[in-house]
């Protein structure tokens, strides 16, 4: 088998997806856009089951250490289960479990996940006119306010100001915004219903029609765009200094 295959059931709060075939370099990337599909729903945890999965060459099995740590910037858990006994050895060997959790079964990988300790999470539909940001920023500041994050409270409710309105102005969606806190991180996602990216300042582009995505990536520790089915999710995460 040279194509690869990715199953995803989705348990909410807990994502199992499970990837069959073969790894490669023409196939990595449907491994990775698969997981940053997964993301988007902000689950706790995506389990990616390997037992179905040959590797072409060594080397691509890194991308699993690659979209691991995306994950962490978004603040969800991806950990492997099922691998056999050529695969855990070619995982060991290139070091990727090094920073990737991998477990001999699913039941093993979902007892881990049980001991940590659970996200916290609120969420808000908006309309697309003016007082989406508004509404958008009294979510943002009652969350860090019940959370006891209020040290990133201003940060959060600018980075979720320009967010939301990107989607008014550009997108001209109705936006849902999730405000997500996990063990280290602060997430904020608002998911439109366009297609196109977020606008950002290019040679050839305004300053004013960009700022925003600006200011994003001068605040925000990590920040990125996924392609859902009809729209787009653009998140950003925040890394409180006490923690949770």
């Amino acid at each position: 088998m040279t194509d690869l295959v990715c199953d995803l059931e989705r348990d909410f709060p807990i994502c199992h997806l499970r990837v069959r075939g073969t790894l490669g370099y023409a196939t990595a990337p449907e491994l990775r856009a698969a997981i940053l599909k997964v993301l988007t729903d902000q689950p706790d945890v995506i389990l990616v089951d390997v037992s179905g999965l040959d590797v072409e060459d060594d080397i691509t099995l890194t991308a699993f250490a690659a979209l691991v740590r995306q994950g962490g910037a978004a603040g969800v858990s991806v950990v492997l289960h099922g691998a056999p006994p050529a695969l855990a050895a070619q995982l060991d060997t290139m070091a990727v479990t090094r920073e990737v959790p991998t477990f001999a079964t699913r039941e093993e990988a979902l007892a881990a996940h049980a001991r940590r300790p659970a996200p916290t999470r609120a969420q808000i539909d908006l309309a697309p006119d003016l007082d989406a940001t508004a509404g958008a920023r009294h979510l943002v500041d009652r969350c860090c306010a019940l959370w006891g994050v209020g040290e990133v409270a201003d940060d959060a409710a600018l980075i979720v100001t320009e967010l939301v309105a990107n989607a008014v102005q550009h997108a001209r969606t109705s936006c849902t915004v999730t405000v997500t806190l996990r063990e280290r991180y602060l997430h904020l996602a608002v998911r439109d219903g366009s297609p196109r990216p977020p606008r950002r300042v290019t040679a050839d582009s305004d300053l004013e029609s960009g700022r925003g995505m600006l200011i994003v990536e001068g605040i925000a520790i990590a920040w990125g765009v996924v392609d859902t089915l009809g729209g787009k999710v653009v998140w950003a995460t925040l890394r409180p200094r006490r923690g949770r």
